[in-house]
């Protein structure tokens, strides 16, 4: 059974980050799979046409016959291993007419999404350096739609009558020339030698730069090799819609690339424009990293000023960002799009919130215990009526991320007397009714965002899509990644941590009559059966566990395992397992 531990690191997260921390870093190798939403055909799509004429012309037939045939048609001529470009040439053998012979594709275009979202890029100084095997101005259409003038360099004429490049906003090469110039190149011969100023502007590019080869097959020759013979110390993201084909296989291992799968050019934008979002919503200098380093810094110079202050800065932060977008956006109908721009735009406020949290966890209870009654403010601040439930609900969706969060890092460090606060913090829900503050539940509006980002993700049939996306948002936070790795930085982490923190809610709920999912029954028999017999075989470890729900020890061992059988369990085990285990000693 699939579930999200089983997926590493997307590589766009990293991207995202290098992006962030250093704009302009990075250039896009731009190919023909980014123009094809706009309605120009590929590289492939434009051979398969061009057979079909060489197959009408030869045979003067009116109607060439469907790709199958067509490549059965080679074979039977000797010409199966014909490409792209050989095609081309021996249709149009001379430069001007290639140039004709391809222009119709593109005249009548407007630019598609992916030219949209690459422009945009441009305009926030994030990406201002493309390369593109592309023949059309899509791109730098898009462009001055922006108010942005590219300099656009299809020649060594041109590169040497253009500024240079660190002086241009926007700088765009085309070793494969353009279309409305004659400076196309097509044929074995062009493409596997490049003028000699566009092979030096390409490898000082290459070497310069990070690299997103967003489109592109790898399939010519002079290209292909200057990207084998990078030298940068940015690194190199291949985009392609699963495995990446040959030649373009062999150029990533080369060059010790990364792949980030994605269903096309549009969406890997959109994703990346998403990602990118994130780290924009956060205030200059204050990053989650560097509220986490300054809490830290105040715990261990015992500066109790110092650290209130900032505590309480960080308080109001999440308070008036959370309660500003419900207020701003609490008419409006929820759709997945929405569901996720909200998941989005909430991330960096609860990672920040976390950065101020997690040292405290270790390092000063006290301080934790007062930031818990403060979370329970915000979870109480729910508007009581008007505009779509999801709106409202986001402040229960905030309080379990942030407890799951929490409480996972609390008990994978075995600080159980920290748990306490969560357990005994109430809060008075919308409907007047007092809950615990600590709800195994995300409310439905987990349920919108959860359902929304796995779909993002694939069409899978997930088991339980709050509890997945969460583990997904764990996985790919910069903090847990630099700063506390014991959360995310093995195979099982941290589904483990979760599941075991789940176990324990289920204790709480279950001794104390509220109700609760146990979605450990479902994630992590193994987990869970192994935390149980490290809480059977250490007493002491035990007792502080009893401590934070609530009992004594004697209570703890003996009610135990029933409140655990009392709560909704999703899988099909409650009478075995980690209940056996602390009601018998074995399962």
């Amino acid at each position: 059974m699939w579930h999200a531990d089983d997926v590493p690191l997307d590589p766009i997260v990293s991207l995202a980050v290098a992006i962030a921390e250093a704009p302009g870093s990075y250039a896009c190798l731009l190919g023909s799979g980014v123009s094809r939403d706009a309605g120009v055909p590929t590289g492939m799509e434009v051979f398969w046409l061009a057979v079909g004429e060489l197959y009408r012309l030869e045979n003067t037939a009116e109607e060439a016959p469907g790709r199958d045939a067509l490549a059965a048609w080679l074979r039977e001529t000797d010409r199966a291993d014909l490409g792209y470009s050989d095609v081309l040439e021996l249709l149009t053998p001379d430069a001007a007419t290639r140039r004709d012979y391809l222009a119709k594709h593109f005249d009548g275009v407007e630019p598609a999404a992916p030219h949209e979202r690459l422009a945009e890029l441009a305009v926030r100084g994030l990406v201002t350096v493309f390369i593109t095997t592309n023949f059309d101005r899509l791109l730098e259409r898009a462009l001055q739609a922006r108010g942005i003038v590219p300099i656009v360099v299809t020649s060594d004429a041109d590169l040497n009558a253009a500024p240079s490049r660190e002086h241009a906003d926007c700088f765009v090469l085309k070793p494969h020339g353009d279309y409305l110039q004659q400076t196309i190149r097509n044929t074995p011969a062009e493409l596997a030698q490049l003028e000699s100023g566009i092979a030096a502007e390409l490898r000082e590019v290459l070497d310069r730069y990070g690299v997103i080869v967003l489109g592109y097959s790898g399939g010519d020759e002079a290209i292909a090799n200057a990207i084998r013979a990078r030298r940068s110390r940015y690194g190199l993201y291949w985009v392609a819609r699963g495995e990446v084909a040959e030649p373009g296989c062999s150029i990533v291992e080369a060059v010790g690339g990364r792949v980030i799968a994605r269903a096309g050019a549009a969406e890997f934008l959109a994703d990346l424009d998403r990602r990118l979002a994130v780290f924009e919503a956060q205030p200059s200098g204050l990053t989650p990293v560097t509220v986490n380093d300054e809490v830290v810094t105040l715990l261990r110079r015992s500066d109790s000023v110092g650290l209130s202050e900032l505590l309480r800065g960080e308080r109001r932060e999440f308070r008036e960002r959370v309660d500003g977008l419900v207020q701003r956006r609490r008419q409006e109908a929820v759709t997945a799009d929405i569901a996720i721009e909200a998941h989005d735009e909430l991330l960096p406020v609860l990672e920040r919130r976390l950065a101020s949290l997690l040292p405290l966890v270790l390092h000063d209870p006290d301080l934790f215990r007062e930031e818990v009654r403060g979370l329970a403010e915000v979870k109480t601040r729910q508007p009581v009526a008007g505009g779509h439930q999801f709106w409202p609900e986001l402040y229960d969706w905030t309080a379990w991320w942030l407890t799951y969060s929490i409480g996972a890092f609390a008990t994978r460090m075995r600080r159980f007397p920290v748990l306490a606060p969560l357990f005994r913090a109430q809060v008075r829900n919308r409907y007047g009714t007092v809950e615990p503050f600590a709800d195994s539940m995300p409310g439905r509006s987990g349920g919108f965002i959860g359902d929304a980002i796995m779909a993002r993700l694939s069409d899978t049939r997930w088991k339980d899509t709050p509890w997945e996306a969460l583990l997904l948002d764990l996985k790919e936070l910069p903090l847990l990644r630099e700063r506390y790795p014991e959360l995310v930085g093995t195979s099982d982490e941290p589904l483990r941590t979760l599941v075991e923190f789940d176990f324990v809610v289920s204790i709480v709920h279950g001794l104390s009559g509220y109700r609760a999912v146990a979605r450990w029954t479902m994630w992590g028999e193994e987990y869970t059966s192994a935390f149980a017999q490290e809480l059977r075989d250490d007493a002491g470890l035990r007792a502080q566990l009893a401590e934070a729900v609530g009992v004594n020890l004697e209570d703890f061992d003996s009610k135990t395992p029933d409140a655990l059988k009392s709560v909704h369990h999703l899988g099909d085990w409650p009478e075995r397992g980690a209940i056996l285990i602390l009601e018998t000693g074995s399962a």
